[in-house]
């Protein structure tokens, strides 16, 4: 009577791993359409490229600047233009070490972080949240 149940378990195991690891395949290609107040956008996966995730604003590199100005640091002001152009908004530079700068921004969705900028390759290298909005913890 064990084997019997056994048996059956693991035929059932085995069943539901083989659907389950499927599943993942098929709704590879499948489309999403957002609706709501930003009306009828579709957002579809992109082949060999992962999605943008909720971080997606500190994780992607900042654009290549061409010419003699890509052998330099950015400094304070270029890292406070980059941080706009990705979506933050009360910027402040708390300080600037090197080619390391500190700033506080309040990010795209309205936490208020600390951001650590490598300067010398434009990307953010640390993040900490350290409020919301105007308040902080």
């Amino acid at each position: 009577m064990a084997a019997r149940v056994s048996a059956a378990l693991a035929l059932t195991v085995l069943l539901l791993s083989g659907a389950l690891g499927a599943a993942p395949t098929l709704a590879q290609g499948i489309g999403i359409t957002v609706g709501g107040p930003w009306g009828g956008m579709t957002v579809a996966p992109t082949p060999g490229k992962p999605a943008l995730g909720p971080y997606a604003p500190y994780e992607t590199q900042a654009p290549p600047s061409g010419g003699a100005a890509a052998a330099q640091s950015m400094d304070a002001n270029g890292a406070v233009n980059m941080l706009r152009n990705r979506g933050f908004s009360q910027i402040t530079v708390v300080k600037q070490r090197g080619t390391t700068i500190i700033l506080e921004a309040n990010g795209p969705r309205g936490e208020r972080v600390q951001l650590v900028v490598d300067a010398a390759s434009g990307a953010i290298s640390g993040m900490k949240v350290i409020g919301y909005g105007d308040k902080r913890y």
